[in-house]
Protein backbone atom coordinates (compact mmCIF):
# COMPACT_ATOMS: atom_id res chain seq x y z
CA UNK A 1 0.00 0.00 0.00
CA UNK A 2 1.52 3.39 -1.13
CA UNK A 3 2.97 5.37 1.93
CA UNK A 4 0.17 8.99 1.09
CA UNK A 5 -2.78 6.25 1.11
CA UNK A 6 -1.63 4.95 4.85
CA UNK A 7 -1.27 8.31 6.02
CA UNK A 8 -4.57 9.70 4.52
CA UNK A 9 -6.00 6.48 6.55
CA UNK A 10 -4.17 7.41 9.83
CA UNK A 11 -5.12 11.06 9.23
CA UNK A 12 -9.12 10.33 9.25
CA UNK A 13 -8.42 8.05 11.81
CA UNK A 14 -6.70 10.64 13.92
CA UNK A 15 -8.31 14.02 12.92
CA UNK A 16 -11.73 12.94 12.17
CA UNK A 17 -12.50 9.61 14.34
CA UNK A 18 -13.74 7.68 11.55
CA UNK A 19 -14.40 3.90 11.61
CA UNK A 20 -13.42 1.56 8.48
CA UNK A 21 -16.53 1.99 6.80
CA UNK A 22 -16.52 5.77 7.04
CA UNK A 23 -12.77 5.87 6.16
CA UNK A 24 -13.55 3.70 2.95
CA UNK A 25 -16.07 6.33 1.68
CA UNK A 26 -13.93 9.15 2.58
CA UNK A 27 -10.83 7.96 0.51
CA UNK A 28 -12.83 7.23 -2.17
CA UNK A 29 -14.43 10.45 -2.55
CA UNK A 30 -11.66 12.45 -0.98
CA UNK A 31 -8.56 10.96 -2.72
CA UNK A 32 -10.27 8.76 -5.10
CA UNK A 33 -8.84 5.73 -3.48
CA UNK A 34 -11.31 2.80 -3.65
CA UNK A 35 -10.64 -0.08 -0.81
CA UNK A 36 -11.85 -2.97 0.99
CA UNK A 37 -13.14 -2.18 4.78
CA UNK A 38 -10.79 -5.15 5.93
CA UNK A 39 -7.62 -3.70 4.29
CA UNK A 40 -8.78 -0.76 6.37
CA UNK A 41 -9.01 -2.04 9.35
CA UNK A 42 -6.01 -4.01 9.13
CA UNK A 43 -3.94 -0.62 8.29
CA UNK A 44 -5.47 0.97 11.60
CA UNK A 45 -4.61 -2.00 13.69
CA UNK A 46 -0.93 -1.36 12.45
CA UNK A 47 -0.51 2.09 12.82
CA UNK A 48 -1.65 1.38 16.47
CA UNK A 49 -4.93 2.99 16.72
CA UNK A 50 -7.35 1.70 19.76
CA UNK A 51 -10.86 0.70 18.65
CA UNK A 52 -13.29 2.94 18.34
CA UNK A 53 -15.91 3.13 21.52
CA UNK A 54 -19.33 3.16 20.52
CA UNK A 55 -21.21 5.82 22.61
CA UNK A 56 -24.38 5.09 23.71
CA UNK A 57 -27.27 6.98 22.14
CA UNK A 58 -28.80 9.33 24.89
CA UNK A 59 -32.35 9.06 25.60
CA UNK A 60 -34.15 12.15 25.49
CA UNK A 61 -34.87 14.11 28.76
CA UNK A 62 -38.44 13.63 29.80
CA UNK A 63 -39.75 16.90 30.76
CA UNK A 64 -40.87 17.27 34.68
CA UNK A 65 -44.37 17.52 34.35
CA UNK A 66 -46.26 19.51 37.23
CA UNK A 67 -49.59 21.02 38.87
CA UNK A 68 -49.61 24.49 39.73
CA UNK A 69 -50.46 25.65 43.22
CA UNK A 70 -52.96 28.55 42.35
CA UNK A 71 -55.66 29.55 39.90
CA UNK A 72 -54.27 31.50 36.79
CA UNK A 73 -50.85 30.68 37.34
CA UNK A 74 -50.49 28.99 33.79
CA UNK A 75 -53.70 28.69 31.51
CA UNK A 76 -53.01 26.60 28.62
CA UNK A 77 -54.53 27.20 24.84
CA UNK A 78 -55.35 25.45 22.23
CA UNK A 79 -57.07 25.68 18.99
CA UNK A 80 -58.96 22.76 17.30
CA UNK A 81 -60.11 22.50 13.78
CA UNK A 82 -63.62 20.73 13.68
CA UNK A 83 -66.27 19.63 10.85
CA UNK A 84 -69.86 19.74 11.41
CA UNK A 85 -71.84 19.28 8.31
CA UNK A 86 -68.76 19.81 5.64
CA UNK A 87 -68.21 23.41 7.48
CA UNK A 88 -65.11 24.12 9.05
CA UNK A 89 -65.30 25.83 12.05
CA UNK A 90 -62.25 26.29 14.92
CA UNK A 91 -62.59 25.66 18.36
CA UNK A 92 -61.02 28.22 21.10
CA UNK A 93 -60.04 26.50 24.30
CA UNK A 94 -58.25 28.11 27.32
CA UNK A 95 -57.94 25.99 30.46
CA UNK A 96 -56.48 26.57 33.70
CA UNK A 97 -53.79 24.00 34.79
CA UNK A 98 -54.47 24.37 38.67
CA UNK A 99 -58.48 23.86 38.67
CA UNK A 100 -59.30 22.40 34.76
CA UNK A 101 -61.91 24.96 34.66
CA UNK A 102 -62.18 25.77 30.65
CA UNK A 103 -63.53 28.53 28.42
CA UNK A 104 -64.28 27.43 24.73
CA UNK A 105 -65.51 29.70 21.50
CA UNK A 106 -66.39 28.49 18.43
CA UNK A 107 -65.04 30.91 15.53
CA UNK A 108 -65.88 30.73 11.49
CA UNK A 109 -62.31 31.68 10.61
CA UNK A 110 -58.35 31.17 12.48
CA UNK A 111 -56.29 34.17 12.62
CA UNK A 112 -55.20 36.63 14.53
CA UNK A 113 -58.06 38.92 14.90
CA UNK A 114 -60.09 35.26 16.95
CA UNK A 115 -57.33 34.99 19.01
CA UNK A 116 -57.35 38.65 20.17
CA UNK A 117 -61.26 38.54 20.38
CA UNK A 118 -60.64 35.15 22.88
CA UNK A 119 -58.07 37.12 24.62
CA UNK A 120 -60.65 39.02 25.95
CA UNK A 121 -63.36 36.72 26.18
CA UNK A 122 -60.75 34.06 28.48
CA UNK A 123 -60.28 37.44 30.91
CA UNK A 124 -64.31 37.83 31.49
CA UNK A 125 -65.07 34.70 32.11
CA UNK A 126 -62.48 33.55 34.42
CA UNK A 127 -63.54 33.92 37.64
CA UNK A 128 -59.85 34.52 38.73
CA UNK A 129 -56.81 37.06 37.31
CA UNK A 130 -54.40 35.28 34.45
CA UNK A 131 -50.72 35.42 35.23
CA UNK A 132 -49.93 33.44 32.13
CA UNK A 133 -50.78 31.88 29.28
CA UNK A 134 -48.71 28.88 26.92
CA UNK A 135 -49.39 27.91 23.60
CA UNK A 136 -47.66 26.64 20.62
CA UNK A 137 -46.47 28.32 17.97
CA UNK A 138 -49.49 28.46 15.45
CA UNK A 139 -49.68 30.59 12.50
CA UNK A 140 -52.81 31.95 14.90
CA UNK A 141 -51.29 32.91 17.59
CA UNK A 142 -48.38 35.16 16.48
CA UNK A 143 -46.30 37.61 17.98
CA UNK A 144 -48.41 40.39 17.68
CA UNK A 145 -50.79 38.21 19.60
CA UNK A 146 -48.01 37.37 22.43
CA UNK A 147 -47.11 41.62 22.59
CA UNK A 148 -50.91 41.91 22.96
CA UNK A 149 -50.70 39.86 25.61
CA UNK A 150 -48.23 41.15 27.58
CA UNK A 151 -49.72 44.41 26.89
CA UNK A 152 -52.75 43.03 29.14
CA UNK A 153 -49.76 42.34 32.07
CA UNK A 154 -50.07 38.40 31.37
CA UNK A 155 -46.82 36.45 30.84
CA UNK A 156 -47.09 34.94 27.42
CA UNK A 157 -44.96 31.61 26.81
CA UNK A 158 -44.42 29.70 23.47
CA UNK A 159 -43.90 25.93 24.25
CA UNK A 160 -41.36 24.38 22.95
CA UNK A 161 -41.43 22.91 19.24
CA UNK A 162 -42.81 18.76 19.08
CA UNK A 163 -43.63 19.24 22.42
CA UNK A 164 -47.79 18.91 22.73
CA UNK A 165 -47.19 16.89 26.15
CA UNK A 166 -46.41 20.46 27.77
CA UNK A 167 -49.52 21.64 27.04
CA UNK A 168 -51.64 18.06 27.78
CA UNK A 169 -54.09 19.01 29.67
CA UNK A 170 -55.52 21.20 27.09
CA UNK A 171 -54.94 18.74 24.26
CA UNK A 172 -56.15 15.98 26.65
CA UNK A 173 -59.71 18.14 26.82
CA UNK A 174 -59.80 18.03 22.74
CA UNK A 175 -59.21 14.62 22.39
CA UNK A 176 -62.69 13.89 25.48
CA UNK A 177 -64.03 16.54 23.05
CA UNK A 178 -64.17 14.83 20.31
CA UNK A 179 -65.12 10.93 22.05
CA UNK A 180 -68.20 12.97 24.26
CA UNK A 181 -69.22 15.29 21.85
CA UNK A 182 -68.14 16.35 18.51
CA UNK A 183 -68.67 12.83 17.46
CA UNK A 184 -72.16 12.91 17.95
CA UNK A 185 -72.58 16.10 15.69
CA UNK A 186 -70.72 15.14 12.58
CA UNK A 187 -72.65 12.97 11.30
CA UNK A 188 -75.80 15.32 10.06
CA UNK A 189 -76.53 18.90 8.75
CA UNK A 190 -74.89 21.61 10.97
CA UNK A 191 -77.04 22.46 13.62
CA UNK A 192 -77.92 26.40 13.62
CA UNK A 193 -75.34 28.18 15.46
CA UNK A 194 -77.30 29.41 18.03
CA UNK A 195 -78.02 25.95 18.94
CA UNK A 196 -74.63 24.59 18.55
CA UNK A 197 -73.48 27.06 20.95
CA UNK A 198 -75.73 25.97 23.72
CA UNK A 199 -75.29 22.72 23.10
CA UNK A 200 -71.61 23.34 23.40
CA UNK A 201 -71.78 25.58 26.26
CA UNK A 202 -73.59 22.62 28.11
CA UNK A 203 -70.76 20.44 27.54
CA UNK A 204 -68.32 23.24 28.53
CA UNK A 205 -70.50 23.53 32.02
CA UNK A 206 -70.59 20.10 32.46
CA UNK A 207 -66.58 19.69 32.27
CA UNK A 208 -66.13 22.60 34.42
CA UNK A 209 -68.43 21.62 37.40
CA UNK A 210 -68.14 17.59 37.38
CA UNK A 211 -64.88 16.15 35.44
CA UNK A 212 -62.58 19.36 37.39
CA UNK A 213 -63.63 17.95 40.96
CA UNK A 214 -62.74 14.41 40.06
CA UNK A 215 -59.73 15.69 38.43
CA UNK A 216 -58.49 17.89 41.14
CA UNK A 217 -60.18 17.80 44.31
CA UNK A 218 -59.29 20.24 46.22
CA UNK A 219 -60.25 22.91 43.86
CA UNK A 220 -60.48 25.74 45.28
CA UNK A 221 -63.24 27.62 42.84
CA UNK A 222 -66.30 25.87 44.58
CA UNK A 223 -69.46 26.26 42.23
CA UNK A 224 -72.19 26.63 44.85
CA UNK A 225 -70.41 29.44 46.06
CA UNK A 226 -69.95 31.24 43.07
CA UNK A 227 -71.59 34.58 42.19
CA UNK A 228 -73.83 34.66 39.41
CA UNK A 229 -71.84 37.32 37.89
CA UNK A 230 -68.77 35.20 38.07
CA UNK A 231 -70.64 31.96 36.95
CA UNK A 232 -72.35 33.38 33.55
CA UNK A 233 -69.64 33.82 31.63
CA UNK A 234 -68.18 30.76 31.71
CA UNK A 235 -71.72 29.34 30.94
CA UNK A 236 -71.72 31.47 27.84
CA UNK A 237 -68.07 31.30 26.73
CA UNK A 238 -69.00 28.54 23.83
CA UNK A 239 -70.88 31.05 21.52
CA UNK A 240 -70.53 31.39 16.87
CA UNK A 241 -68.68 34.26 16.57
CA UNK A 242 -67.66 35.46 12.92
Amino acid sequence: MPAEVTESIAQARRQFGLGAPRIRLWLRRVHQVQLAVATIQRTVAELGFPPIRRTRKRRPRRLKLFERELPGDCVQVDVKLVKVGGQRMFQYTALDDCTRLRVLRLYRRLNYWSSLDFLGEIRRAFPFPIRKLQSDRGAELPLAFALSVREAGIKYRYIQPRRPEQNGKVEGSHRIDDEEFWSGVRGGSAPAPGRLGRQRATACSEWNWLSSASLNPAMPVNPSRRSRRSTAPIMAGVIMAS
